[in-house]
C-alpha cells in the first residue's frame, strides 16, 4: 500500500523527533567499566580531576585493583608527582624497600600545589604498588611524575620558583611523549580539569598530544549544578555513582561547562588577562558560554555536588614537623598567608560562598623572570 505524501511526512518527522530523543538522554555507564571501554580504542584516557576528592580517588583506587585495568595500562600519569624523585618513585611502585621519608618527596614538593598536598596522593601511589606486588610475573604499571623537577631545596626566592611554574604543562607534556607514545604504551593521565579542557583558546597539553599521534579520550570531573551554587539539576538524581556519561549528542553536553565543572563556585571560568585596552579600543563581547560536549568527550559523576568531600593534611599533622615548618617557608616564599594551612581533615568539596568580603589578598606582582625556560635537568633521585 502507498502512502500519501502527507502520512509520509508525518511518519518521517515522527521517526526524527524520536532520533532526536533518543540522542538527548544520556546513559551513565559504571565508571570502571567505561574507562576500560575507553582503552579499547585510545592509546590515551585522559581525566580532568578535582584536586583532593574523596570520592574521586576511592574510585580510583578501585579502577587501578582491577586486573582488567593493569592488563591494558602501561603508566599512570601524574600531575602531583614531581620528576626529580622519579628514581625511587619507579623503586617504590615496583615492590622494592624505599624509605617512604624519600618516596613521599615526588608528590609532597611538586611547584603547583600550594600548601601541603592531600593525602589522597600518597593512597594512589600506594594503590598501584600494592597492586603491582599482586601481579608478580605478570605486566607491571608505571608511575610517571608529570611535573617539572624543582628541588625545594635550593629555592630561597620567588624568582627560583617561575621557570618551574611556568613550563609545568609543557613537561607534563614532554612526559607523555617521551615516556608513553615513544614506547607505544597506552596510559591514565591525571591532572586538573582546568589544564584538560577544550575550548579555552590556552590549552596546551591535549592538542600537542594529538600532534604527536596520541588518540586521546578525555574525561572531565563534573557536578550536579548548571547554573549558579544553588542552581541544582534534579536530572542527575537517578544516576548512579561513580559513572561516566558520553557527552556528544546528550543534553548533558548542551550544558554550560564552567558551573557543572566548578560546583556552581563564583570565579570557576577561566580567566584569561588581555592587559589594558589601548585607546579608543572596542572592548570584544564575551565569549559565548563553553558548551561540555565542546569541553570534553566524556562526563565524570561521583554523586551530588553537596555529598562530595575533600581530603586535608591537617595543621595538627603539620605543627611542629619538619615538614609543616618547610610547608610555612613555601608559603611565604610564595607570597601566601601563613594561615593557608587547614583546622580539619575532610571538609565539603564546595562549602557555600560567603555572601560579602574575607577573600583571598591580593598576590603580589608576577616575578621579574616569567617566562623563564627550565634549567637542565638534574639526575633522578
Amino acid at each position: 500500500m502507498r502512502l500519501r505524501p502527507a502520512v509520509l511526512l508525518i511518519t518521517l518527522l515522527s521517526i526524527l523527533s524520536w532520533i532526536c530523543v533518543a540522542q538527548s538522554d544520556p546513559k551513565p555507564e559504571n565508571a570502571t567499566a567505561a574507562v576500560l571501554h575507553a582503552f579499547e580504542t585510545h592509546d590515551l584516557v585522559l581525566l580532568g580531576e578535582i584536586h583532593g576528592n574523596k570520592q574521586e580517588y576511592e574510585w580510583l583506587r578501585s579502577l587501578i585493583a582491577t586486573p582488567e585495568f593493569a592488563d591494558r595500562a602501561d603508566d599512570v600519569v601524574m600531575e602531583l608527582g614531581n620528576s626529580l624523585y622519579q628514581k625511587s618513585v619507579d623503586r617504590y611502585i615496583s615492590g622494592e624497600d624505599v624509605p617512604m621519608e624519600q618516596v613521599q618527596k615526588a608528590w609532597r614538593n611538586t611547584v603547583g600545589a600550594i600548601g601541603p598536598p592531600s593525602p589522597v596522593y600518597t593512597s594512589l601511589y600506594q594503590a598501584v604498588r600494592e597492586t603491582n606486588l599482586k601481579r608478580r610475573g605478570k605486566h607491571q604499571m608505571r608511575v610517571l611524575c608529570g611535573d617539572p623537577y624543582i628541588d625545594w631545596e635550593n629555592v630561597k626566592e620567588r624568582e627560583d620558583i617561575t621557570p618551574y611554574l611556568g613550563n609545568r604543562d609543557e613537561w607534563y607534556t614532554h612526559v607523555v611523549k617521551d615516556e608513553v607514545l615513544a614506547k607505544h604504551h597506552r596510559a591514565l593521565l591525571i591532572m586538573g580539569w582546568g589544564h584538560f579542557l577544550r575550548g579555552q583558546g590556552h590549552s596546551y597539553v591535549e592538542p600537542q598530544l594529538r600532534q604527536a599521534g596520541a588518540k586521546p579520550y578525555l574525561i572531565v570531573f563534573g557536578t550536579n549544578v548548571t547554573g549558579g551554587y544553588d542552581d541544582l539539576d534534579h536530572r542527575f538524581d537517578a544516576w548512579p555513582a561513580p559513572a561516566i556519561v558520553s557527552l556528544a549528542g546528550t543534553w548533558v553536553g548542551e550544558l554550560s561547562a564552567t558551573p557543572v565543572l566548578s560546583g556552581g563556585m563564583p570565579g570557576g571560568r577561566a580567566m584569561v588577562v588581555h592587559g589594558p585596552p589601548s585607546a579608543g579600543a572596542v572592548p570584544e563581547a564575551p565569549p559565548p558560554p563553553l558548551r561540555l560536549e565542546d569541553a570534553a568527550d566524556a562526563l565524570l559523576y561521583l554523586g551530588p555536588r553537596d555529598s562530595l568531600t575533600m581530603v586535608l593534611m591537617s595543621r595538627a599533622e603539620l605543627e611542629g614537623t619538619p615538614y609543616g615548618k618547610e610547608i610555612q617557608r613555601r608559603l611565604t616564599i610564595e607570597g601566601f598567608p601563613s594561615n593557608f594551612n587547614n583546622d580539619l581533615k575532610e571538609a565539603p568539596q564546595f562549602s557555600r560562598p560567603r555572601e560579602s568580603g574575607g577573600g583571598p589578598p591580593p598576590l603580589p606582582p608576577p616575578p621579574k623572570n616569567m617566562g623563564a625556560p627550565l634549567p637542565p635537568r638534574p639526575a633522578s633521585q
